[in-house]
């Protein structure tokens, strides 16, 4: 049974970003957690409760805008506020007592993976101080459709109105296909389908940049998709994986899934692959 707490720590410009922690006595390691755009940590209950008894803590934290944390919905100045404030999250976890000298995963949903990946490629050290990553669905490319007004109006707009934030154009069928999971998330008033001009400028940005320099990251690495992704590019995250520079890297692919593995019908199986995946690194402590 974990024992679950939660606290407020301040990010790279001293917004208030909430965290939440689910520990487990004798742990064999930590599991830091990063959601994607428009949803909060709180999203991942079903993961952490699936990998409950496997000896793992989480520890998970809201993006500014997101959740419990501090900010306009869906507003950052710059898709660079997230990386930023998650290379303090970072090191904050990393100085934990109950994360210290144990194997330290990050794992990353959707934008949260992009967050994520932007960080390894430009810290090297981190791959020898954290012992894997996990991918869920990452953003190396988007194949929901962008109105061409929204897309190219982006620049103008986030010159003249950068803290306007316009629909992300993301439905909820195309997160998961159980009934009972979208009525959730419709009753849920943390969940927002806004984004900022600057965000969705700076992640396009960043596509190209973390493709180029996928090969500098060496950690082993687990990255599961959707075979046709209706949010994120499937193909893009291909690329990205056959690019890595990892020599212990594993692909899943998951037919017909949609883009929340985690809360998607096909769950059990993401589950059962996530928790394989970490196995091999219960016993291999790598931060000291």
């Amino acid at each position: 049974m974990y024992t679950r707490s939660e606290s407020f720590f301040s990010g790279y410009d001293k917004t208030k970003l909430f965290l939440q922690k689910w520990t487990t006595p004798n742990a064999v390691g930590t599991i830091l957690l990063t959601h994607g755009q428009a949803e909060h940590s709180d999203c991942y209950l079903r993961l952490i409760n699936a990998l409950d008894g496997q000896g793992w803590n989480f520890i998970a934290w809201d993006l500014r805008g997101h959740g419990k944390s501090e900010g306009l919905r869906g507003y950052a100045k710059d898709f660079d506020e997230y990386v930023l404030d998650y290379k303090v999250f970072l090191e904050l976890a990393l100085g934990f007592f109950d994360v210290h000298s144990k194997p330290v995963v990050l794992l990353g949903h959707s934008m949260g993976g992009l967050v994520q990946t932007c960080a390894l490629t430009e810290k090297k050290h981190l791959n020898d101080i954290i012992a894997a990553q996990i991918l869920s669905s990452p953003l190396f490319g988007v194949s929901v459709e962008v109105p061409e007004w929204k897309d190219k109006g982006a620049g103008i707009l986030n010159s003249l109105l950068p803290k306007f934030t316009l629909s992300n154009e993301i439905k909820n069928d195309s997160l998961t296909r159980d009934l009972d999971v979208i009525r959730e998330y419709e009753q849920d008033t943390y969940r927002h389908g806004r984004i900022s001009s600057g965000v969705y400028l700076g992640f396009k940005r960043e596509f190209a940049r973390v493709q180029s320099k996928s090969q500098d990251i060496t950690i082993p690495t687990l990255l599961h998709i959707s075979d046709a992704d209706p949010i994120v590019s499937t193909s893009s995250a291909i690329k990205f994986f056959d690019a890595l520079g990892s020599t212990s890297k594993t692909l899943k692919m998951f037919e017909g899934a949609k883009h929340e593995l985690y809360n998607d019908t096909v769950r059990a199986e993401v589950f059962k692959v996530v928790i394989d995946f970490l196995k091999q690194f219960a016993q291999e402590p790598k931060f000291k």
